[in-house]
């Protein structure tokens, strides 16, 4: 895995704070491993920067959920046809009703049901100790600033502009140890549990947000049908 592919693994792993399955509980070494890992690897940090963009994703869904609340009130077609002008409004509310989330919540889960299930207690201690030290710590912090670089036109080497050669060993070290090659193998596995809790956890916001979208395109299906 190339180092801005790597990158993109940790803003996709430490981004989206979701749910899946409950898992057994953990032994108490294991609670504490994870415990220091959620602080160290910030999962809760970044759940307020994400909610923008899993609200623009979601809009799909809005949209259909918003249409079967026309259909159960037996709306007009012209209540339907007012949908689409309406979205933009719900992507609104829906981003604000996510900002409410408990992002300690999102990240307690992500980490007690999601990484607990492919990550042993050493391991976790492993990531805890990289993402913990000064250039783990600086990697985190960097790494969406990275990304966006790295996709300008002629943007070079962007690591080696952010990091001097002895943490670019250390990173690399990392990643190309047991522990960082698993982060690697499992983060599909990963992002998969996390987009099921998203899907569970935003649903009730969501259906909220249809109701009231299809509330106004109700109220507003005569005046656009005239």
């Amino acid at each position: 895995m190339t180092p801005l592919a790597r990158l993109a693994l940790i803003c996709m792993l430490a981004a989206t704070a979701l749910h899946a399955t409950a898992a057994p509980p953990q032994p108490d070494d294991k609670r504490q491993a994870l415990a220091d890992f959620i602080v160290a690897y910030r999962l809760a940090d970044v759940w307020p920067q994400m909610a923008p963009k899993i609200a623009h994703d979601s809009l799909p869904r809005l949209e259909n959920a918003t249409h079967a609340d026309l259909d159960a009130d037996k709306s007009s077609e012209a209540a339907h046809a007012r949908v689409p002008a309406l979205l933009v409004d719900g992507e609104r509310q829906l981003q604000d009703a996510l900002q409410r989330f408990d992002a300690d919540e999102l990240a307690a889960y992500t980490a007690y049901e999601i990484y607990a299930k492919y990550f042993e207690t050493e391991e976790i201690r492993q990531i805890t100790a990289f993402f913990g030290s000064p250039t783990g710590r600086k990697l985190t912090e960097q790494a969406p600033a990275i990304l966006i670089e790295s996709r300008k036109p002629g943007a070079g080497d962007v690591m080696a502009q952010h990091f001097d050669t002895a943490e670019l060993a250390e990173i690399g070290t990392f990643w190309n140890s047991p522990v960082g090659r698993r982060m690697n193998e499992t983060a599909g596995r990963v992002r998969e549990d996390m987009h099921a809790h998203f899907v569970e956890r935003s649903e009730a916001a969501l259906q909220a947000v249809a109701r009231d979208l299809a509330t106004k395109a109700e109220a507003e299906a005569p005046a656009a049908s005239e």
